[in-house]
């Protein structure tokens, strides 16, 4: 391991450019993870409503 070239930001600037992209990546993964969920009960919901047992 200790003959692995690693690639490194050069700069606290570029740092901070690369912290803050992978951060609104995970904001956006975050919210489309929570539209999926809402839209999956909202799936079930429907198909309950659509299929009703009758006893």
């Amino acid at each position: 391991m200790s003959n692995m070239e690693l690639m490194m930001p050069k700069t606290i600037t570029e740092q901070q450019v690369i912290g803050n992209y992978f951060r609104k990546i995970d904001t956006l993964i975050t919210l489309h993870q929570r539209k999926c969920d809402e839209l999956q009960n909202i799936k079930k919901f429907m198909l309950q409503n659509m299929f009703v047992q009758v006893k």
